[in-house]
């Protein structure tokens, strides 16, 4: 999500204005914050079970940015 906002500059340049590059630094800033904390705690955790859901909650992640970067 990050890089398609980012990426929006190149495709619609008519779009792209200083607030949306604010927002979208905003929203990376966040998210930057908020995954340090869970990758954190995801290190930390001992429940193989609940580690196994963070691998299926990142894998989605990974899926996601491919079929943005596929459309």
């Amino acid at each position: 999500m990050m890089d398609f906002m980012e990426d929006i500059k190149d495709e619609y340049p008519s779009v792209y204005k200083r607030s949306v590059k604010k927002a979208g630094n905003d929203f990376a800033n966040e998210v930057l914050k908020m995954s340090d904390g869970l990758y954190k705690k995801m290190d930390m955790e001992d429940d193989q079970e609940l580690r196994e859901f963070y691998d299926q909650v990142n894998t989605l992640g990974v899926v996601f940015y491919q079929w943005l970067k596929d459309l």
